[in-house]
C-alpha cells in the first residue's frame, strides 16, 4: 500500500509521520525523494500490509512532465513508481491542473484541498477524488475544532473507498489531537487526518 504526499514544504508528509508517532503506529515507513527498496523487501512490506508514505517534490513531477511531452526529463527505470493506492496533495503551487500527477503512473485516489490547489479537479473518471478543507461542498471537513480540548470532529460527508477498496459511509468522528498539532493550520491538519483516517490509521 502506498500513499504519495505530494507538496514543496514537507508540512504534511511531516504531520502525518508524526501524528502516527504519537499514537504508536506501526507497520509504516516514510520515504524522502527517490529512496527504495528491494523487491524482496517490496513483497515483504505488501504480504504484511505495511503502509508506505512516500514524499515527492513536484519539481520531480515537473521533470517527468517534460519528458511526457518529448523533451529530456525524469522518467526512468530509476524513478519509476509503484502502484499508488492514493495521492495527496498539500500545497502545490506550481500544478496547474492536478492532472498532472498522473505522470506517477497508476493512481487509486487522489486527495486535496480545493483552497490549495490552483487547478481543477482530477479528470480520470477512474480515480476517485476526495476534496477536503472547511466547505460544506467538501468530501470531508471538520464540523468542530477544539483546540483548547484537544480535539476535532472530522465529517465524511458521502461514502468514499478506502485504502483496502472497502466502502466508507458517512460518518461523523472525534479524533484527539496531540499537544504539538495545536500549533498546525487547519488546512494541513485535515488532509493529515483524512489520509490517516482513509488508510486506517486512527
Amino acid at each position: 500500500m502506498v500513499v504519495c504526499v505530494i507538496e514543496e514544504k514537507i508540512k504534511v508528509f511531516d504531520l502525518i509521520k508524526n501524528i502516527l508517532k504519537a499514537n504508536n503506529g506501526k507497520n509504516s515507513v516514510f520515504l524522502y525523494g527517490n529512496a527504495d527498496f528491494t523487491d524482496d523487501i517490496k513483497k515483504y512490506m505488501a504480504e504484511n500490509g505495511v503502509l508506505v508514505f512516500r514524499y515527492i517534490n513536484p519539481a520531480l513531477l515537473s521533470g517527468l512532465t517534460r519528458r511526457q511531452s518529448g523533451e529530456r526529463g525524469l522518467r526512468d527505470k530509476e524513478h519509476e513508481m509503484d502502484s499508488i493506492d492514493i495521492a495527496v496533495l498539500g500545497e502545490c503551487g506550481k500544478f496547474r491542473n492536478t492532472a498532472d500527477i498522473s505522470c506517477l503512473g497508476s493512481i487509486k485516489s487522489v486527495l486535496l484541498n480545493i483552497d490549495n490547489s490552483r487547478g481543477g479537479l482530477y479528470s480520470d473518471k477512474d480515480v476517485q477524488v476526495i476534496t477536503c478543507g472547511l466547505k460544506e461542498k467538501d468530501t470531508a471537513i471538520f464540523s468542530s475544532i477544539n483546540v483548547d480540548e484537544g480535539n476535532v470532529i472530522l465529517d465524511l460527508q458521502r461514502s468514499v473507498k478506502n485504502i483496502d477498496g472497502q466502502t466508507v459511509e458517512p460518518f461523523e468522528k472525534q479524533i484527539d489531537i496531540p499537544e504539538f498539532v495545536k500549533k498546525e493550520s487547519a488546512e494541513d491538519l485535515i488532509l493529515s487526518l483524512t489520509a490517516l483516517t482513509f488508510c486506517g490509521r486512527i
